[in-house]
């Protein structure tokens, strides 16, 4: 064998050697990118899982404080109605000393503003 061939036949090796690399470097790269954008997509799925989870524990806590503030609401509109109620006012004057009015005629004034000042436009007295 010559050495010319010898080199002819090392240096056919050699390039089959080089494009093989070349073929499983691209391949490497190709294999790594797709591995980087599944890895990227899983990390975005988990956040958007997570960010969900979040908003509808938000949205429980809500909805918790909502139904309690109803029911204090209801609570309070309660005992407005009852502090309002024609009987619980006697039973507090009776308890209280308070006696009833005497007079039977009432007097009625109607207010206006002149001047920045507050005065008595018209007086009215009514007797049963």
């Amino acid at each position: 064998m010559s050495p010319h061939g010898a080199n002819m036949r090392m240096s056919v090796l050699q390039q089959g050697l080089h494009n093989s690399r070349a073929y499983i470097t691209s391949r490497n790269g190709a294999v790594i990118a797709f591995a980087l954008l599944l890895a990227v997509m899983g990390i975005a799925t988990i956040a958007q899982t997570v960010r969900v989870a979040q908003t509808g524990l938000d949205i429980d806590l809500l909805i918790a404080k909502q139904t309690q503030l109803i029911r204090t609401h209801k609570s309070l509109m309660l005992r407005m109605a009852d502090a309002q109620s024609m009987q619980r006012i006697e039973r507090y004057a009776e308890q209280t000393g308070m006696i009833p009015v005497q007079e039977t005629s009432v007097r009625f004034m109607i207010l206006g503003v002149e001047q920045g000042q507050v005065v008595v436009t018209k007086a009215l007295e009514q007797t049963p």
